[in-house]
């Protein structure tokens, strides 16, 4: 146990934390986990922290009084970058008590996790965000992806958008929803849908079985970073029911090989107005017929489910996100910047990265730990 200043100590998690953990990320957040759950969110945070396929933790705690104050949680990763898997970390929920903030708690959590992760070997510890205040400030000291990763968006009736979310200048932004739409649908104006292929299906899976860890192998050979994506790991993430209610859907030939996925979500955190996201999208880097006929059905289950509004967090100019152009798809104007602190030997791999392309680059909602209910303005 470490002392801190104004009275202030560190420790590690121990069983029995989880409700006080839960309940400062619910004050500190006013909510937490922003999505739906099918379960509690003590259940959930179990899940996520203690249950992952690493069965490690790094969590740090500030404590006054012996009274949890602060929470500094890490979830384990591993990562492709160029041609090797590391191990690695995303900075997750992080949260200080608003009494207790602007006094270096949360900086003093921070270094102490960082020099745990420096003990366990950990090299690369990324951080996802969209707020332009942090992303000003961390752009002066963290290395970032070497593409930008954008959310696009496919939104049925605008007027209902702009009612279900009021914000300013509302007309101004309806002016430049349907100035991008056009440009679009103009772009696709000779692009003709391909005839179903016969020689796959696509169907709803609750767990994915031995073929997937064939598909990974595959798969992975064309990515230059992409988080692992193993059968242990793709059904702690998607398929565990405390994970917040995925929709699973995967590509199969006839002889039952892997050739795709994709992965739903409808958060109903907002009753009033259900938000669509495709969470992931993966094919085989040769099957873009696999690619589109998965976001194809997509659209159709939500569309079925009369949900407004589909979010996709995607590469710029990946070929997936051309696909999804095509299919409705535009660009929303939200980015979502990736940060990373690399260990002193993944300096020299990272730079190795930055002379890649798009297409070798996979991140998805699913490489984040949170779905964003605020949605951003589409001008």
């Amino acid at each position: 146990m470490t002392a801190l200043t104004n009275g202030f100590q560190l420790r590690l998690y121990s069983p029995g934390d989880e409700e006080e953990i839960v309940q400062l990320l619910k004050i500190g957040f006013n909510g937490w986990p922003h999505f739906d759950l099918e379960c509690t969110p003590v259940e959930h945070w179990i899940w996520k922290y203690l249950d992952n396929p690493s069965r490690t933790n790094f969590i740090v705690l500030a404590t006054i009084d012996d009274r949890i104050v602060g929470a500094n949680q890490i979830l384990p990763m591993r990562i492709k970058i160029v041609d090797t898997v590391f191990p690695c970390v995303l900075s997750a929920d992080t949260v200080v008590h608003s009494d207790y903030r602007g006094m270096g708690v949360y900086t003093k959590m921070a270094n102490e996790n960082i020099s745990r992760m420096n003990d366990s070997g950990i090299q690369l510890d990324y951080f996802p965000t969209s707020n332009p205040i942090l992303i000003e400030s961390y752009s002066r000291r963290y290395r970032t992806l070497p593409f930008a990763v954008s959310n696009v968006v496919r939104i049925k009736d605008i007027d209902k958008q702009l009612k279900a979310m009021p914000i300013k200048n509302a007309w101004l932004v309806k002016l430049g929803f349907h100035g991008l739409k056009l440009f679009n649908d103009l772009k696709n104006a000779f692009w003709r849908k391909k005839p179903a292929d016969t020689g796959f299906n696509i169907h709803e899976v609750k767990s994915f079985g031995e073929s997937i860890e064939r598909f990974w192998e595959k798969a992975s050979h064309h990515y230059k970073f992409i988080i692992e994506r193993r059968r242990d790991y793709l059904n702690w993430r998607y398929c565990d029911p405390r994970a917040g209610g995925f929709m699973v859907k995967e590509a199969k030939d006839e002889d039952g090989s892997t050739l795709g996925y994709c992965v739903l979500k409808i958060n109903k955190y907002l009753k009033h107005y259900p938000i669509g996201y495709m969470v992931d999208l993966l094919a085989l880097p040769d099957r873009i017929d696999v690619a589109e006929s998965l976001v194809a059905e997509a659209i159709r289950y939500f569309d079925e489910r009369n949900v407004n509004i589909v979010n996709c967090l995607v590469v710029e100019n990946h070929s997936h996100e051309k696909i999804l152009k095509r299919y409705g798809f535009i660009d929303s104007r939200f980015k979502i910047q990736i940060f990373m602190r690399p260990s002193s030997e993944m300096v020299n791999i990272l730079k190795m990265l930055e002379r890649s392309f798009s297409d070798k680059i996979h991140f998805s909602y699913g490489d984040i730990d949170s779905l964003p209910v605020q949605i951003p303005t589409y001008t």
